[in-house]
């Protein structure tokens, strides 16, 4: 997980780019969610030396493995594997409705806000994970005020997380 505003060269992050990735990646206008592109792409072309490929329906895939990608705020997670994998992060001190959103989202209800926010992680991930989701696990952690959920049927102790910047 990367903190967007530790981006010192964008000019370096955007040689990394395919040229379909710098076409899209020129098009986005809101600052952030630019920058969340960029330094997602980026990392992934540094650890696997692939880019990014986004099928029809916007879902990204590398040549070698499993990539899903996940944003919020000024950070970015990415996850790489061999096997499928989604991830999710979210800000949880954000305060809102939790019962009302739950009943938006199709969720379990709840007025609970630790409650609410892991079962929206996972929903995330499982998501990203694809049809398959409910064969592979859900694994939480916490980074400051963010929970991240990995769904994968990767084992525990085979997950690692780059940080970097964390408040």
């Amino acid at each position: 997980m990367s903190n967007i505003e530790q981006i010192k060269n964008i000019h370096d992050l955007e040689k990394k780019l395919s040229e379909s990735e710098l076409s899209r990646y020129k098009n986005f206008a809101n600052k952030r969610r630019k920058l969340q592109y960029l330094l997602s792409h980026a990392i992934v072309k540094s650890v696997c030396g692939e880019n990014i490929i986004t099928d029809k329906s916007g879902v990204p895939t590398i040549k070698s493995g499993f990539v899903s990608i996940a944003h919020k705020d000024n950070w970015v997670a990415v996850a790489l594997s061999d096997v499928p994998v989604g991830i999710d992060v979210e800000n949880t001190d954000v305060e809102r409705d939790f019962a009302k959103q739950s009943e938006l989202l199709g969720l379990k209800i709840t007025d609970n806000k630790k409650d609410f926010y892991k079962n929206f992680v996972e929903f995330e991930a499982r998501f990203k994970y694809g049809k398959d989701s409910n064969d592979a696990k859900m694994y939480f952690y916490k980074n400051g005020k963010y929970l991240i959920g990995v769904c994968t049927k990767e084992k525990p102790e085979n997950i690692q997380f780059m940080l970097s910047g964390a408040k």
